[in-house]
């Protein structure tokens, strides 16, 4: 009877994970299903659950476009520079916060933990960006996010977790904090530090806010901006011009820019998912 009832909750999970994950992919599918249309069929509204008419003519509109180019640029150089940057930084102090030895180590911990639970705001970290000169720069939308106090407790527990029977044999081969980071630390924190920098870099590709509080100039304005500013001009568009008259509809460049846009994270997942996974079983197990 136990046992039954055990199967019976598992399909039932399962069953609910599916509809979960149907969900999710609905949007994602009607997104691809409208760039690949026929721009006068997605006008009609014929489209709904696959494409019809297969044409090309939006992603020719978006990729000719200098500005999506440039904020494409910027958007890969700001999840590359600040995936590095916040990956070291966390992982370092992380590493440090995890040895028994470090003096202060208590405070630095009950400081973590306040970060968690607590930020400066909006108005307080756009003052400290100003005043040391990062606005309107591409600093502005890395520095102030390189330290994520979650994901240091995260990578503190991991390193905490490691032999300390590592670290004593070499430091008896002489090896100082720095090489034992280096050397061992690293080594075997692949798969959390890959999971860690897939969120990280994520979190960098589609953020928006920070690109709208600190960035001024159009030739700086990441991907996420420009799509912003390209839904905007396109309900002006429609709110002062015929749509009749419109050769393609703003739904179809809309959609074939967001899907421009994702594209990059899905063709970089799959490299990464092993060490996704694994550093997902090995947080289970540790607990």
């Amino acid at each position: 009877m136990i046992r039954q009832e055990g199967v019976c909750s598992r399909h039932l999970i399962e069953v609910l994970l599916v509809i979960f994950a149907i969900l999710c992919l609905v949007p994602f599918w009607y997104v691809i299903t409208i760039s690949f249309s026929d721009p006068n069929r997605v006008r009609e509204g014929q489209v709904i659950l696959y494409p019809k008419g297969f044409n090309l003519k939006a992603y020719n509109i978006i990729l000719s476009e200098k500005t999506f180019f440039n904020s494409f640029l910027i958007s890969v150089e700001r999840t590359i520079i600040g995936s590095a940057l916040a990956i070291t930084v966390q992982s370092m102090f992380a590493f440090g916060l995890s040895r028994k030895k470090l003096v202060g180590r208590k405070f630095f911990r009950s400081l973590v933990i306040f970060a968690v639970l607590f930020n400066g705001g909006i108005i307080p970290t756009y003052l400290v960006v100003c005043y040391t000169h990062l606005f309107n720069t591409i600093w502005a939308l890395v520095v102030p996010i390189a330290f994520s106090p979650w994901n240091v407790i995260i990578l503190a527990s991991f390193f905490q977790s490691l032999p300390s029977s590592l670290e004593e044999s070499a430091t008896i081969d002489g090896a100082n904090d720095f090489q034992v980071f280096i050397n061992i630390a690293i080594p075997l924190s692949k798969a959390s530090l890959a999971t860690i920098l897939l969120f990280v870099a994520v979190g960098h590709w589609n953020s928006l806010m920070d690109a709208i509080i600190y960035i001024n100039s159009s030739k700086l304005k990441p991907l996420q901006s420009y799509l912003v500013d390209m839904v905007m001009r396109a309900q002006m568009q429609e709110a002062f011009a015929d749509t009749a008259s419109q050769d393609i509809p703003t739904l179809s460049i809309q959609t074939a820019a967001i899907f421009a846009s994702t594209l990059p994270i899905l063709v970089v997942y799959p490299f990464v998912q092993k060490y996704f996974i694994k550093g997902v079983m090995i947080g289970a197990i540790k607990g």
